[in-house]
């Protein structure tokens, strides 16, 4: 029986993003966001946060939402995350 080759999936380890290429999303859950290549906090509230991402700004909408901790372009979110958006 002749052995099948594996196919390798390209996408697996490409990052795809709608914005700056040094910008990484990353959710766990629909509870917290990592966002990796932040430039600024824009706007913040219980139920909105607006960050700068380079070309774009992002957007998160939910509950409770919190900025656990900002530190070298890298920002946490917390809460109930119920949207992202991307406004350029």
């Amino acid at each position: 029986m002749p052995k099948r080759k594996k196919q390798q999936n390209k996408r697996k380890n490409t990052p795809v993003t709608p914005f700056n290429p040094e910008t990484k999303l990353e959710m766990l859950g629909n509870r917290e966001l990592i966002i990796d290549g932040c430039k600024g906090i824009v706007d913040y509230g219980e139920n909105y946060i607006k960050l700068n991402t380079g070309t774009v700004m992002t957007g998160v909408c939910g509950d409770g939402l919190l900025i656990k901790s900002f530190d070298n372009e890298i920002a946490v979110i917390s809460g109930e995350i119920t949207e992202i958006s991307f406004v350029s």
